[in-house]
């Protein structure tokens, strides 16, 4: 009985190492062209990995990076005073919107609430992010 063998050309070994082979000579032959760019995917949590990404919400991922703002944090009440500076800093230069101001309020709020070990300066940088959501809700009754 003949034995079935896949041609050399469709085995998986060799599609991996004939990938192998053009990304190092792309990789030596144009040294001066941009970094190829990945795709973004977004990080999906185990818990949530067989739910869609619109009925599901993670505190740590990042769904759209491009809009991040960088070096918030809540580990201490300075911190989080500084944090809070800069995020109104860049509402006043437009380069957030107020609901995004308040997203990320909400959200650094639950991440100090929610965090795994939690220390007396996190407590404390949680209560500055409290005093910052509350006082939306404020000015929006005053008026």
């Amino acid at each position: 009985m003949p034995s079935k063998k896949r041609p050399i050309g469709n085995s998986p070994l060799f599609k991996r190492r004939l990938s192998r082979l053009i990304k190092r000579s792309k990789k030596g032959s144009n040294k001066t062209s941009k970094k190829h760019s990945k795709k973004y995917t977004p990080r999906v949590p185990k818990r949530f990995k067989c739910e869609a990404p619109e009925h599901h919400s993670d505190l740590f991922t990042d769904e759209n990076p491009k809009k991040t703002v960088h070096g918030l944090r809540f580990r201490s009440r300075k911190d989080s005073r500084d944090s809070i500076k800069r995020l109104r800093s860049l509402y006043q230069k437009d380069k957030i919107t107020f609901a995004h101001m308040r997203q990320i309020g909400i959200t650094m709020e639950q991440r100090s609430r929610f965090h795994a070990h939690p220390t007396k300066g996190i407590k404390e940088g949680n209560q500055e992010w409290k005093k910052f959501n509350q006082s939306f809700k404020t000015s929006r009754n005053k008026k």
